[in-house]
This record gives structure tokens, sequence and C-alpha cells, in this order.
């Protein structure tokens, strides 16, 4: 009987190796919701030809959650907004650009 242990921790820059362990090459789209997912991108873009980049900033308390820097359910701090910015990544705001984010809402 074996004890149980994580095999991976999917967070950081540990998300970038284990797309390279499963996926065995880089990807060309990469699509992430907290500073947890910037290595991510970072190493999608990093590869040859074309590519498609996105975080959904979660920003909309009153219909779902509010990422900020400090939240307890997740995180997208100043600086990966800046980084989004800098490198081109599209930003998709829950509030701004989502008419409905649930089924049930009229």
């Amino acid at each position: 009987m074996r004890a149980p242990k994580l095999l991976l921790n999917n967070n950081y820059g540990a998300k970038a190796e284990d797309i390279y362990l499963f996926l065995g090459r880089r990807p060309q789209a990469a699509f992430g919701n907290s500073t947890g997912d910037q290595q991510m991108l970072e190493y999608t873009q990093a590869g040859k030809g074309t590519h498609l980049l996105m975080l959904v900033h979660h920003d909309d308390a009153e219909r779902e959650y509010a990422y900020g820097a400090n939240s307890k359910i997740g995180t997208f701090s100043d600086a990966l907004m800046s980084e989004a910015d800098k490198r081109g990544w599209h930003v998709i705001s829950m509030k701004k650009d989502w008419k409905r984010i649930f089924l049930f809402e009229k």
C-alpha cells in the first residue's frame, strides 16, 4: 500500500512543466484566470508561430467572484495585469465583457 502524495503541483512554474510532460511540446494557445497561470502563458508565448493567450479576469463580485491581489478565492494581481498589457495577452473582464455569466441569469 502506498501513502498518498501529491504527484503534480499544477500552479505557477510547475504548470508549464506539466504541460510539457503531457504534451511533449509547447501549446499554441493558453487560457488562465489567476496569477498562478502567468508562467504557463509565458511558456506558450516563447514558442514559434502564432499564439492565442487569454486571461479571464474574475472581477464581478455581484454575479460571481472578484479575484483581486488579496482575494481568498483566487488571485489576479496588478502585476499580472501589467504583464498582460506589456505582452499583448487578451484579458477578458467578466464584469465588462460578459452580459451573462450563468445560464439561469436573465
